[in-house]
């Protein structure tokens, strides 16, 4: 006797998700589709296309009250992410994790986050940000992320916008150790703005397939101080006590890749007629000067048998007052002590460079060698692996940072007329309250401040 009628019963499946094609190259060791038909520039849609590491489940956070690209349950506004924190069942959960994660840890150095600033997430990391220290007191290095749609031209969102940049940095100054805004756009207030100009780069600011490659190059590499081996003295949290001077939560973050080690030249000689720019910002408007900062510097790629040529064979290099110098941490210190003038800098060296295999994108220009090298013509090669040149740091130009954001965000007189900010909860005199941190953080990063 059966309970129901096999004749009517209505069986409802889930259509099976298809894998991007990288993706089944790397779940199916035996796929025989080749790398190099992967069309990375059109294909991909989302950063798990291409994602290579496998997440533990334990990672994995699901926010059942927002939807992804929703008009109706977007998660656009930073009291979101805040109010979703306050939640029992979703704030427990999320740092239940992070504590199962912290007792695996033998010597836990501190926190390194990366989050966006411009949505709900940041109000989300923000709480977070704010348990860790109250949790676990150790040093938090954050990395908000400012995003540009090519696609959105209101004003009123650039506004909204703004808005989530300065709530977010607001709390980050008053929890985090030190924080660094990250956008590969020259300003990271407005959708149109310009992308930063590299040398030896040509990438598309719409495609976070390549900016977000430039950015993981940079915290792969700045982050060396205390992530390798070789330099186990140095900790997170030193890096933050040498960067974090008088209040000055915030710092720049700056890139040079590849580092311009010219074919068949010496490290020497690179360095003695290099005229560009010894790096490019990746903190939106802030033009950062190697002059009376406080930094952070770490270069990768540049073997010792670069350094300079044997004697019988130095010929004008001799002159040279770095030709004393016997390995390639001795002669940048130097360089940078010539170069940057009344700055404190803390350089690491690496001998090891960047390996750039698939699926990072093909964003050098063809006179990159294999290796790294520039050269003054077309060679046409693969690039596998390029010298880096990263770093963090703090001076008075962080100012000009402050200071155009405020101005963004001052162009709202009453969030009245932005009725989406008062549903959110954002009230006045929370507001204006807002403006005026963006002040005083601009007015501690000032020549006369004390």
């Amino acid at each position: 006797m059966f309970l129901w009628d096999n004749d009517n019963i209505e069986v409802t499946s889930e259509e099976s998700i298809s894998k991007p094609p990288f993706i089944q190259t790397l779940d199916e060791p035996t796929s025989k589709l080749p790398l190099d038909s992967i069309d990375f520039e059109n294909q991909i849609d989302s950063w798990v296309d291409y994602l290579v590491p496998r997440f533990h489940p334990r990672t994995v956070n699901i926010i059942k009250e927002y939807e992804h690209k929703s008009s109706n349950r977007s998660f656009d506004i930073f009291n979101y992410g805040k109010d979703l924190w306050q939640t029992d069942t979703f704030s427990d959960s999320f740092s239940d994790k992070i504590r199962q994660y912290a007792e695996e840890c033998d010597l836990m150095q501190g926190f390194q986050l990366l989050m966006d600033s411009t949505d709900g997430f940041a109000g989300l990391g923000a709480s977070c940000v704010e348990h860790l220290r109250d949790e676990y007191g150790k040093s938090i290095l954050a990395f908000p992320l400012i995003s540009n749609d090519p696609n959105e031209t209101s004003t009123a969102a650039d506004l909204i916008k703004a808005v989530n940049i300065a709530m977010s940095w607001r709390e980050l100054c008053e929890h985090t150790s030190l924080f660094s805004p990250l956008s590969c756009s020259e300003d990271g207030w407005s959708s149109s703005s310009n992308q930063r100009s590299m040398n030896n780069i040509n990438y598309n600011l719409k495609l976070k397939y390549h900016t977000s490659a430039l950015l993981a190059t940079a915290l792969d590499t700045l982050s060396l101080r205390y992530r390798h081996k070789l330099h186990c003295l140095s900790a997170l949290s030193d890096l933050c006590a040498d960067l974090n001077k008088m209040g000055r939560k915030a710092v720049a973050t700056s890139l040079n890749l590849p580092f311009p080690m010219t074919i068949k030249s010496d490290l020497i000689d690179v360095l003695d007629e290099m005229e560009d720019p010894l790096w490019t910002s990746l903190t939106p408007n802030c033009k950062i000067s190697g002059d009376e900062s406080m930094q952070s510097l770490a270069l990768r790629g540049v073997s010792e048998d670069r350094l300079k040529r044997p004697m019988v064979k130095a010929q004008k290099q001799m002159n040279k007052p770095a030709y004393r110098c016997s390995t390639v941490h001795e002669m940048m210190s130097m360089y940078l002590a010539y170069r940057c003038h009344a700055s404190a800098t803390y350089l690491t060296t690496v001998k090891a460079p960047l390996k750039v295999p698939m699926p990072f994108p093909k964003i050098f220009n063809n006179n990159v060698h294999e290796n790294g090298d520039i050269a003054k013509w077309p060679v046409g090669e693969d690039v596998k692996s390029v010298p880096v040149l990263a770093g963090l740091h703090s001076g008075n130009y962080l100012k000009d940072m402050y200071d155009t954001l405020h101005t963004k965000v001052s162009r709202i007189k009453n969030i009245k007329k932005f009725p989406i900010l008062q549903d959110s909860g954002l009230e006045q005199d929370d507001f204006i309250e807002m403006l005026d941190h963006l002040l005083t953080c601009k007015e501690s990063y000032e020549d006369n401040y004390i």
